[in-house]
């Protein structure tokens, strides 16, 4: 198989996990809103389709980087394994590594900006809602302790979402080449 292929391959990757993230993000958004708890197989569900989206969007990463290692060049290398480790780590239970996850997401917005290889406007709303998500799921957890979150809780679920959807939109980048 040819490294375009594998770059296609990984555009796909990169678009299903974008989309299996919003699907998170919204069934977050539905037990915020509504104030339900996850029931046992709902709980299980989420639990499922986050951690399949995780591995994808790793397995996305690495085309989204190779489509453009030669122009990102060290800070692109260094955001992937940035996302890569924050990724599989929060999936492994340590949720503060999330952080981790989010500082990758800016670095690699900022070498994707900087090598102008993607569409500037997807690499801006990838730098902006990554902080956003950061900034607000950490105020969150410092803030308040066993409740609703309120509007920042809101605010970063609605950030998570156009992250991912600019996620999906650069995996569509490689799969129209």
């Amino acid at each position: 198989m040819s490294s375009s292929n594998l770059i296609r391959w990984s555009g796909l990757a990169a678009v299903v996990a974008g989309g299996l993230f919003i699907i998170v993000a919204l069934i977050d958004l539905l037990v915020l809103g509504f104030g339900q708890n996850f029931t046992p197989s709902g709980l299980l569900f989420r639990s499922a389709v986050s951690g399949i989206a995780g591995a994808l969007v790793v397995l996305g990463l690495v085309g989204l980087y190779a489509y453009q290692s030669e122009a990102t060049g060290i800070p692109g290398m260094i955001s992937v394994l940035m996302i890569s480790v924050g990724t599989v780590m929060v999936a492994q239970g340590f949720i503060w590594l999330a952080l981790l996850t989010d500082l990758g997401w800016i670095l690699f917005g900022a070498s994707c900006l900087r090598a102008r290889v993607y569409p500037r406007i997807s690499t801006l709303l990838i730098i902006i809602s990554a902080v956003i998500v950061g900034v607000s799921s950490h105020l969150i957890s410092a803030l308040v302790v066993g409740g609703p979150g309120g509007i920042l809780a809101y605010t970063g679920i609605g950030a998570s979402i156009v992250l991912y959807g600019a996620i999906a939109w650069l995996g569509l980048i490689l799969l129209a080449r």
